[in-house]
């Protein structure tokens, strides 16, 4: 196993604390020094007997305590929700340009992480497979869809409809409403959580489309769409791709060797077939959603949207009297939603990438690792006597139930939970920390077609996030006792 693994974390337990304290006590020295070699000339502002006052630390120390009474999200224990441990190179990029506070709206703003985010963006432009293109960091995912919506609308300027999935992340309605597109439209999803081709077809045929939005990671089940039949419909009928990967586009780091080219797939890959082969055909999508703060390793908040070609930005140009006035440079925030952006983000985009470079060898290890765990909890449930699998997950998200003796919703429902309310934040001290999603009836009906739902509830399923590459270590050991500790719960048959 690479040491990198260990080296570039805290770890769960804080085994690695001591690196971190050396690095930021010498990333500190340097800042100093770099500080005191400007303006030689001028004297220090401070007075020569200055202490600095105790209540920085008397409310510091509060901060912590208060920090104490949130969740350990950086455990492997944890799998609610999309969070990640948070790595040393993430810590120190952005700490290195938190001292300056620079802002990456224009080039005189922050005109060395202007630069770094430019760098980011190239290589998130050739971990997508785009070989021209152009794209920026963002606060998250929704401004970043926002954005990629609105250059959309007005660079083809017609009245078309919208189509996306019934498990699209929440953000695309309100998008279209902030956006004021009436002509929008939920495409039901199929079994496997995936975009139904050929409702979407049936309404292709009648309402053409500005643009459809396909998942590589829907947020609920990480579920992909079938971005190559998508593909073959964008040719039929003529519609911009737009891929959301916020969740899940850092998986094709997995695929790619270090020059950048598709490694072909293995039958022992923890990828399947099918999720090999969308990530691979991502390359043909015409802009992507990409999230650094999901799968990408980096603290919030931190997204991208890309555009394969660069008529898209210009149609949200915009400038202002009073800055972008050094124009032979990178001006980002003249083609971006956002103003002000912070700096400090790229450069911890920029540092974690070079010490974990986007290919198998490097962020793709990790991602493996967190699809080996998954495939491992999918394979365990496919034997065990109760607990069922919901789905196949496409990536590291597992949708997963207790198996009632009625096939009725409302009797899954009742089974469900009681494991949540052990297994979750309503207990108070949890083992395990799991979450829960909720399906429609619409949708339940297509996941359980053989179960019966006389009140038209919704459906509630088990869901854990194995994103943390920690879940794959020493022989699957957070898998098998989170599978212990439901056994524990479930009643005796």
């Amino acid at each position: 196993m690479n040491s990198d693994i260990f080296s570039n974390y805290i770890g769960p337990q804080g085994e690695n604390i001591t690196l971190l304290q050396s690095l930021i006590d010498d990333l500190l020295k340097q800042h100093a020094a770099w500080r005191n070699q400007q303006f030689k000339e001028d004297t220090s502002l401070y007075p020569k007997n200055f202490q600095p006052d105790s209540k920085i630390k008397e409310e510091l120390d509060l901060l912590i305590e208060k920090s104490r009474q949130g969740i350990p999200t950086f455990h492997p224990r944890y799998s609610a929700q999309m969070t990640k441990d948070t790595t040393i190179p993430a810590i120190l990029g952005q700490l290195v340009f938190l001292l300056t506070n620079p802002n990456n709206h224009a080039y005189e703003g922050g005109p060395v992480t202007t630069l770094l985010e430019v760098d980011v963006t190239n290589m998130l432009l050739k971990m997508c497979g785009f070989k021209e293109g152009w794209g920026h960091l963002t606060s998250g995912g929704s401004l970043a869809n926002t954005e990629a919506l609105w250059a959309i609308r007005d660079y083809y300027d017609n009245n078309n409809t919208v189509y996306f999935s019934s498990v699209c992340h929440y953000s695309w309605k309100r998008i279209c409403k902030i956006l004021n597109i009436k002509n929008y439209c939920e495409v039901p999803a199929d079994g496997k959580f995936h975009l139904d081709l050929n409702v979407l077809e049936d309404k292709l045929k009648i309402r053409p489309a500005l643009a459809v939005i396909a998942n590589i990671g829907s947020t609920g089940t990480g579920s992909i769409d079938d971005i190559e039949g998508l593909l073959q419909l964008k040719d039929k009928y003529g519609f911009h791709l737009h891929v959301d990967a916020a969740y899940g586009g850092f998986f094709r780091s997995a695929i790619l060797d270090e020059d950048g080219n598709v490694v072909p797939h293995t039958p022992d890959s923890a990828l399947s077939e099918y999720a090999h082969r969308q990530l691979q055909a991502m390359q043909y999508a015409d802009s992507v959603t990409i999230d650094p703060h999901k799968q990408g390793l980096i603290s919030y908040g931190a997204g991208a949207v890309l555009y394969k070609h660069e008529g898209l930005r210009q149609v949200i140009l915009n400038t202002a009297p009073y800055t972008y006035h050094i124009t032979d440079k990178p001006n980002i925030g003249m083609y971006s939603l956002e103003g002000s952006r912070p700096g400090a983000m790229a450069a911890a985009c920029y540092l974690t990438y070079k010490v974990l470079p986007l290919h198998k060898n490097g962020l793709g290890e990790l991602l493996t690792m967190s699809l080996s765990a998954s495939k491992y909890f999918y394979e365990s449930l496919a034997k065990h006597d109760r607990l069922r699998n919901a789905h196949k997950p496409d990536l590291d998200i597992n949708c997963f139930y207790i198996e009632p003796e009625e096939k009725t919703i409302a009797s899954l429902n009742a089974k469900t939970q009681p494991v949540y309310h052990k297994l979750s934040l309503e207990s108070e001290n949890p083992p395990f920390i799991l979450s829960k999603f909720v399906m429609p009836p619409e949708l339940g009906a297509r996941v359980f077609p053989d179960y019966t739902n006389a009140n038209n509830e919704d459906v509630i399923l088990l869901r854990s996030v194995f994103m943390k590459h920690w879940n794959a270590m020493d022989d699957f050991r957070y898998i098998k006792e989170l599978i212990n500790e439901l056994d524990a719960i479930l009643p005796r048959k």
